[in-house]
Formats: structure tokens, C-alpha cells, sequence
């Protein structure tokens, strides 16, 4: 049970390192670093369904990813904000929303063995 309990963590800050790097430069050279941004969480996502049996480790590492991108996104008391208003910030939102969304609900498919 700990053993899940650290997997589960492990996961959500992974999630949210990589959230945190890619809203930093999503809108550098667009769309280039945001595609290879959006590229890098799918791999995240995808590696952790397929490495894992268990989808909690997976929703774990789209929690991290989702909370670090919604916090990011509010304004701060001083009036800025990381993910602007634009195409690229609307990309990035909406794509690590998507991705999130497809890997926490992609089925689990059983390996060669197990058919």
C-alpha cells in the first residue's frame, strides 16, 4: 500500500514538473515548443498507462498535470499571467486538458500473455 501511495505522489509531481517547464515556454517559437511541450505530456501520460495496471497512477499524473496549468493560469497579484489569452495559451490549456482526458480514460488492454 505504500508502495502505491509513493507511486501516486511520484506521478502527480512528475505531472506538475512537466506542467510547470512547458507553461513556462509554450509560447516560445510558436508552434513548435508547444507541440513538443504537448508531445512530452502525452509521452508522460501514455508511458504511465502502459507501464502501469493501475489507472490511479495515470489519473495522478493528469491531476498533476491539470492543477499545475490551472493555478499557472490565474493572475497574480500583481497582475501577470503565464498562460495569456492567446492561440498558444488557449493550445496548451485545452491540448493538456484533451491529452489528460484520454489517457485517464483509455482502456486498459492486456498484453500478449494474458490473451
Amino acid at each position: 500500500m505504500a508502495n502505491r501511495i509513493a507511486r501516486v505522489i511520484q506521478s502527480f509531481l512528475g505531472g506538475a514538473i512537466i506542467a510547470v517547464v512547458v507553461t513556462v515556454v509554450h509560447g516560445e517559437s510558436f508552434p513548435w515548443v508547444l507541440t513538443a511541450g504537448l508531445l512530452v505530456v502525452a509521452a508522460f501520460l501514455v508511458s504511465l498507462r502502459l507501464l502501469t495496471d493501475d489507472r490511479i497512477i495515470t489519473i495522478a499524473g493528469s491531476l498533476g498535470v491539470l492543477v499545475t496549468v490551472l493555478i499557472l493560469a490565474q493572475r497574480s497579484t500583481g497582475g501577470s499571467v503565464l498562460i495569456a489569452a492567446n492561440d498558444a495559451g488557449n493550445v496548451w490549456v485545452i491540448g493538456a486538458s484533451l491529452l489528460c482526458g484520454l489517457a485517464s480514460a483509455w482502456p486498459h488492454i492486456p498484453s500478449g500473455s494474458a490473451r
